[in-house]
């Protein structure tokens, strides 16, 4: 969740929508009566006799009812029209806005209550991950988190004019050796949770393979037109950092159901899972983490739906840990096989056999 403004005194947040977990905090966050701004679609007639064609605007809507869409991993938001382009006509009109992963949203409440805004600030990424834009010219190592971007190093190659005779090996593994030092110490000096490498060509495979020896950190890689600095802003243009961040909550989850696994093995009173189990939990405060498979959040059976809801809301509220696993996930295929749902407990709930 990226949280774009906050105005306590008029009850006003706008968010970023930037996992499937934030889309659930936002369905206990919005209730009816308040109003949702977001872009959408909508069918108009612009003229007299013509016919309709669906057109992009901004529209303001008084909540009715908030739901996930069945077979989807988008959130509805229903209700009437209060505010829009006023040549369509469309205030006092029913409308539904569609909210997925990517998406910004303005929500005025009468009031922006202690909890509401808890629950959106621990949405809040805190991943800090250091991305390294390289090739055979130029290097830029920055620090990318949620308060924005922060370049820093530079440095390039200086490959000499071809006239002169060089060991253009010799110095391209030394300029490696380089940028793997500063990178090494970067990783010291900052608190990060994994090493982006970007860039065009074979060196970005060749700098993750040196780096890989060095540290045990995660370390992704994806391909950029440019090395330097427009490596980076590039990178960041095309949603690179936000997908990592996404595969780093996968690394989260798989470390949750090891947790799980072992402790069902060792402590199994530490640990339940089946929806009606892990929702009994949930009422008396008992969980600590919650994975659930997405595939629960948009079931069509409408008492499982019901309790999953129930669960889910309750854990935000006890502050737990929740972790929503897609189900094509590795993660997420275990996970079926234990109810799509599983808990780790802050205390016995259940005595061990």
């Amino acid at each position: 969740m990226k949280i774009l403004g906050v105005d306590l005194k008029h009850g006003v947040v706008e968010v970023q929508v930037e996992t499937l977990d934030d889309l659930w905090v936002l369905y206990n966050v919005i209730r009816e009566n308040d109003v949702v701004y977001a872009k959408t679609t909508r069918e108009v007639k612009v003229g007299e006799g013509s016919e309709g064609s669906r057109l992009p605007m901004t529209l303001g809507v008084l909540v009715k009812k908030v739901e996930f869409q069945e077979f989807s991993s988008k959130m509805r938001i229903m209700g009437i029209v209060v505010d829009g382009p006023e040549k369509y006509g469309v205030r006092g009109k029913h409308h539904a806005l569609t909210i997925g992963v990517g998406d910004s949203l303005r929500i005025e409440k009468k009031e922006l209550s202690d909890l509401d805004l808890e629950l959106l600030k621990r949405q809040v990424r805190e991943e800090r991950l250091l991305l390294v834009s390289i090739d055979y010219d130029e290097v830029c190592v920055a620090l990318v988190a949620e308060q924005g971007v922060r370049y820093l190093w530079e440095s390039s190659l200086g490959l000499p004019s071809k006239h002169y005779s060089i060991d253009t090996e010799s110095l391209v593994k030394g300029y490696l050796k380089q940028v793997v030092d500063y990178t090494l110490s970067a990783l010291k000096s900052e608190d990060v949770s994994a090493v982006v490498v970007v860039g065009p060509g074979d060196i970005k495979n060749q700098l993750k393979t040196l780096l890989s020896e060095h540290t045990s950190k995660p370390i992704y890689m994806d391909t950029t037109s440019t090395g330097g600095c427009k490596g980076v802003s590039e990178a960041l243009n095309r949603d690179v950092v936000r997908n990592i961040v996404s595969e780093l909550s996968l690394v989260k989850a798989a470390g949750i159901l090891e947790e799980f696994k072992e402790l069902l093995v060792k402590e199994p009173g530490l640990v339940t899972y089946g929806l009606r189990e892990v929702r009994e939990t949930t009422l008396i405060g008992a969980i600590q983490k919650l994975l659930v498979l997405d595939e629960l959040l948009r079931t069509t059976v409408d008492e499982d739906r019901a309790l999953v809801y129930e669960a889910l809301r309750h854990a935000y509220e006890r502050k737990a840990e929740v972790v929503i696993v897609p189900s094509k996930s590795d993660v997420g295929v275990e996970l079926a096989g234990f109810g799509g749902i599983v808990a780790i407990l802050r205390f016995k709930v259940y005595s061990s056999p």
